[in-house]
C-alpha cells in the first residue's frame, strides 16, 4: 500500500511540476519586449515577444557548442602521439550479464596497436553465463578476475587495479567496439603528454529509429559538454578511458555509485587532474533497441546525476582543492537545472507558432539537426556510421524528452528509488 501512495505520489509531482514549468514559459514566452531608438528627429520603438528572443539565443547557443564538436569529432585522430610499446597497460572489462556482447570489446582490444596489453575480464560471482563466455576467450592476453565487491562495477575496477602490478589502466564496457589505436593513443597522452587520464568518445550504432534517437542524444549532450569545458571541467568516465594509477590512488578510485563515471570525472576536476578530453577517438556500442531501454537507460543515468549532487551535498564528495569545489557543485546543480529549464524554454517556443512565427520556431530546431548531420557526417566520413539522414530528422525530437526525464529522475530518487539499476538487454550483433 506504502509502495502504491509514493508511485502515486511521485507521478502527481513529476506531472504536476512538468505542467507548472510549461505554464511559467507559455507566460514568459508571450511577455513583449520593447527596445526605443531616439535620433534627431525620428524615434522608433521595436517590440517583439520573450520567445522570439529565446529562439534566438538558444539557437546561438546549439550553433556556438554543435560547431565547437564538430570541429573537434572531425580532427583527424593522429593529433595525440602514439606510443605502441612500453609499460604494461591493463585494459579492464567489468561486465555484467553480458555473455552476448562481451566478444566486441575483447575481439577489438586484442586488435589494438599497443603490444604489451593484458585483459582483464571483471566478472560477478553468480553471473554463471558471462563467466563462461569470458573464460572461453582467455589466452595469453585476456584473463578473468572475479569481482570482490559483488554488484558495483567500481568494485570490479577497484579489484583489478589491486590486484594488478600495472601503473595504467583503460577501462571499457562490454559491447564497446575499441579503435585499434586508441590504446597507444592513450599511452602517448600519459607518458608522452604527460596527462593524466585519456577519454574518448562512445557513440551508439544508428541502426533503427530508437538507436538513432541515442545516438543524437549523445550528439546533444556532447556539444553541451563543450561550454562546460571553458570551466577547465573535462569528462572522464569508466568506460573509453585510461588513466594512471596515480590517478586513481589520488581521488581514491570511482566510488560506488549509480553512476560511478560521473563522480570520478568530478574528484579529477577537484583534484586538478589533467585529463585530455579527445571525442575524435571513437569507439562503438550498441544501443538500445525499444523505448522501453532507451527511456530505463537514460533514466538510470539521470537518477544517477541526482544521487552524485546529493552525495557531494551530504559531504561524501567533496574532496579537493576548495575554489574547485564550488565549481564542481555548480556544474551539477546547473546540469541538472539546465534540463529541466528545457521546459520553460520549449513551451516558450511554441508560443511562436501560435503567433504564425514559424521561422523563429523552426530556427532551433534547424540548428540541432545541423549539428548532428555535422557530427554524423564526421563519424560516416571516418566509417563509423552509414547513414546521415536519418541522424538529421530525429535529432529534433531528442529536446522534449530531457526536461521530463530529469523530473521523473529527481522524484523517483527522493520518493521510491529502492537502489535497483535498469539493466538494458543487448543482443552482440
Amino acid at each position: 500500500m506504502k509502495a502504491r501512495l509514493r508511485r502515486a505520489f511521485e507521478t502527481v509531482g513529476w506531472t504536476g511540476t512538468a505542467l507548472l514549468l510549461v505554464l511559467f514559459g507559455l507566460y514568459q514566452g508571450l511577455q513583449q519586449q520593447v527596445l526605443t531608438v531616439k535620433l534627431l528627429w525620428l524615434s522608433l520603438e521595436i517590440v517583439w515577444l520573450d520567445a522570439i528572443s529565446a529562439s534566438l539565443v538558444f539557437t546561438g547557443f546549439l550553433l556556438c557548442t554543435g560547431l565547437l564538436l564538430i570541429h573537434e569529432v572531425s580532427t583527424p585522430a593522429s593529433n595525440v602521439p602514439e606510443l605502441t610499446d612500453g609499460p604494461e597497460l591493463t585494459a579492464i572489462i567489468p561486465v555484467y550479464r553480458d555473455a552476448n556482447v562481451l566478444h566486441r570489446s575483447v575481439d577489438s582490444l586484442r586488435a589494438s596497436t599497443y603490444e604489451n596489453l593484458e585483459i582483464i575480464i571483471a566478472c560477478e560471482p553468480d553471473d554463471e553465463s558471462t563467466i563462461m563466455a569470458a573464460e572461453s576467450m582467455t589466452d595469453d592476453t585476456v584473463s578473468v578476475m572475479i569481482n570482490e565487491h559483488p554488484g558495483s562495477k567500481a568494485g570490479a575496477i577497484q579489484t583489478v587495479v589491486e590486484r594488478s602490478e600495472s601503473d595504467v589502466f583503460a577501462v571499457f564496457d562490454a559491447d564497446e567496439v575499441v579503435d585499434e589505436s586508441f590504446l597507444a593513443s592513450g599511452m602517448g597522452a600519459v607518458h608522452i603528454e604527460g596527462h593524466d587520464v585519456f577519454q574518448g568518445r562512445r557513440i551508439p550504432e544508428p541502426t533503427g529509429f530508437v538507436e538513432t534517437l541515442a545516438y543524437c542524444e549523445r550528439v546533444t549532450f556532447h556539444a553541451s559538454y563543450k561550454l562546460v569545458e571553458l570551466t577547465g571541467f573535462r569528462n572522464c568516465r569508466s568506460s573509453s578511458t585510461v588513466f594512471t594509477r596515480a590517478a586513481y590512488e589520488t581521488v581514491g578510485g570511482y566510488d560506488d555509485l549509480l553512476t560511478e563515471d560521473l563522480a570520478f570525472a568530478h574528484k579529477c576536476y577537484r583534484h586538478d587532474l589533467s585529463v585530455r578530453q579527445a571525442r575524435n577517438y571513437t569507439s562503438l556500442m550498441e544501443a538500445p533497441h525499444t523505448l522501453t531501454d532507451f527511456w530505463g537507460q537514460r533514466k538510470r543515468w539521470r537518477i544517477g546525476q541526482v544521487e552524485v549532487l546529493h552525495a557531494t551535498l551530504m559531504g561524501r564528495l567533496t574532496d579537493g582543492i576548495q575554489h574547485r569545489r564550488w565549481i564542481s557543485m555548480s556544474r551539477m546543480v546547473t546540469s541538472i537545472g539546465g534540463s529541466i529549464f528545457l521546459l520553460v524554454l520549449l513551451s516558450k517556443l511554441s508560443v511562436l507558432v501560435l503567433f504564425d512565427a514559424t521561422l523563429f520556431y523552426l530556427l532551433p530546431i534547424f540548428a540541432t539537426a545541423l549539428i548532428a548531420a555535422g557530427v554524423g557526417w564526421a563519424d560516416a566520413r571516418a566509417g563509423d556510421i552509414d547513414s546521415v539522414a536519418s541522424i538529421t530528422l530525429i535529432a529534433p525530437f531528442v529536446y522534449p524528452v530531457f526536461g521530463v526525464l530529469m523530473l521523473k529522475s529527481i522524484l523517483e530518487y527522493a520518493v521510491s528509488w529502492d537502489g535497483t539499476w535498469y539493466h538494458v538487454e543487448k543482443t552482440g550483433a
